[in-house]
């Protein structure tokens, strides 16, 4: 059965991926002082470090969610049979060792990416047939390269964006790498509120963004 689907103007949801990193601690730290809760895409990095971290997502009443067990691109998209089984070896490790049931994902790269063409619109159908919902993005802090942008540039991609949208799900990344990230996130959070935004987490109610096929090729 679908899930209810509510579609709210004026909320923002700040997402983070390929966490738990060495920033998870201080990105939580900030989410608690500014009131904010924000949604995670986690790996499997970091052993019982990272279950720890996930376990204190959960504990601090933000989402967690699916980002892939591996994040390896070529193992995870050789076909639809290695993508599931990847996905489910993530959803029994956060079922088994943080005690919730995951319910949301987002795909590595995006749900339309040059890794699975071909590929997507199966993975897709299966995983709702499963019942996770996955969720796209149309703000980013473009910050996923090796070299990260300052946290001026990472405000100015968002805050640029952001004005006069009435619904925003903001791409940012939990790496270890990604330190101009986490120094430019009170100040985007205040920023967003300037803009009369609120915050909230994703659950599967939220209606995703999803990137279309036009989007990727015109992009």
């Amino acid at each position: 059965m679908a899930p209810k689907v509510a579609a709210e103007p004026g909320i923002m949801y700040l997402t983070f991926d390929d966490g738990p990193s060495a920033n998870t601690e201080e990105i939580l730290s900030i989410l608690r002082e500014k009131d904010v809760k924000a949604t995670f895409f986690v790996v499997t990095r970091g052993g019982e470090k990272a279950v720890s971290s996930m376990k204190q997502i959960v504990a601090e009443g933000h989402t967690l969610g699916m980002h892939s067990y591996t994040h390896d691109y070529y193992t995870i998209y050789d076909s639809v049979e290695a993508f599931l089984e990847d996905y489910y070896q993530l959803f029994c490790l956060i079922r088994e060792e943080v005690g919730v049931t995951p319910t949301v994902f987002r795909f590595p790269g995006g749900s339309i990416n040059g890794y699975n063409q071909g590929l997507y619109q199966e993975i897709i159908a299966e995983m709702l047939r499963r019942g996770f919902v996955y969720y796209d993005w149309n703000l980013s802090a473009e910050d996923a390269f090796h070299v990260s942008p300052s946290a001026e540039d990472i405000l100015n991609n968002i805050l640029d964006s952001s004005n006069g949208r009435t619904r925003g799900i903001v791409l940012m990344h939990d790496s270890d790498q990604c330190k101009t990230t986490v120094e430019a996130l009170p100040e985007l959070i205040d920023g967003l509120r300037e803009q009369g935004f609120i915050f909230q987490r994703i659950d599967r109610s939220v209606k995703p963004i999803i990137f279309s096929y036009k989007d990727k090729v015109s992009s």
